[in-house]
């Protein structure tokens, strides 16, 4: 049961900005079909008619390297982690009774799910991102869709352009014709509003899953949002505004927040001063 025994001490927020370093395209279904318009339009807030990154796409993408770093460590031997009996690596994958850690396909893609509670517990992906299925193990972390800045809404406002149609061919090897399609993406330099609230429920994991909470968002700065990233779209980059602990007694209205960052900080800059930001025991 996903609330079994299940404790909190407190809240972690991060807030801050993404900036889109090159032209950002996250898709949103197509209604209606024009000669001349837009073959793969962004996804819009349908009250504002802004762009904005979807929580969900955020935290998918995180997750997914999250997971492949966990599965390349395994394979190096640098941890070793509880996961069910009869896990192998890849180079023992051929033994048919072997047990992947990519063991879920979802659509064409296969991600990691732990089979059980007490195996999502103890992994960093399952316990800081969730896992469905027999573990039902709800995420630790939840992250909010990403709204235009204020700065870039009135940008937008006072007739500033903040998205663009570019137009890419795509060659068939075998005939060479020609297939040109029309992209809408967010401009490079747009920003886009974050926060993250990571729930302290283990008083002896919490360091760790903040940790990998910034490894992840250090790892997608280096690889790519949205699609169309091997074509130069997505690169994008984070700027941790300010970190806030918000301990039980906070909700009980028996004490205050405590302000752990208030100043705009590189993720690395997070990473390397970590035991000095986040004192958070006691609270």
């Amino acid at each position: 049961m996903s609330g079994m025994n299940r404790r909190i001490y407190g809240k972690v927020i991060l807030t801050g900005k993404i900036k889109a370093v090159t032209g950002l395209h996250i898709g949103a279904q197509k209604e209606v079909s024009e000669i001349g318009g837009i073959d793969n339009p962004v996804i819009k807030n349908p009250v504002t008619g802004l762009p904005y990154i979807p929580g969900s796409s955020l935290k998918g993408k995180m997750r997914g390297l999250l997971e492949i770093l966990t599965n390349t460590r395994l394979e190096k031997g640098e941890i070793n982690l509880p996961y069910e009996p009869g896990y192998c690596t890849v180079k023992e994958i051929k033994d048919k009774k072997c047990r992947r850690f990519f063991n879920k396909a979802v659509g064409k893609v296969v991600i990691h799910v732990c089979n059980d509670h007490n195996t999502a517990i103890n992994c960093p992906v399952c316990r800081l991102f969730g896992a469905s299925g027999n573990s039902n193990f709800p995420s630790g972390l939840i992250v909010r869709d990403a709204e235009l800045t204020k700065e870039w809404e009135n940008r937008w406002r006072d007739g500033e352009q903040i998205t663009e149609a570019k137009t890419e061919v795509a060659i068939d090897r075998v005939t060479s014709a020609a297939n040109p399609r029309t992209n809408e993406r967010v401009v490079a330099g747009a920003e886009f509003h974050f926060e993250i609230i990571y729930n302290v429920e283990d008083l002896t994991q919490w360091e760790d899953d903040l940790r990998n909470l910034l490894t992840a968002m250090k790892l997608l700065e280096d690889s790519y949002l949205g699609g169309s990233g091997s074509r130069g779209y997505g690169k994008v980059e984070f700027t941790i505004e300010s970190i806030t602990f918000r301990p039980l007694g906070y909700y009980t209205g028996e004490e205050g927040e405590r302000v752990l960052l208030k100043m705009p900080t590189k993720v690395e800059g997070v990473r390397e001063s970590f035991d000095e930001v986040f004192k958070i025991e006691g609270g």
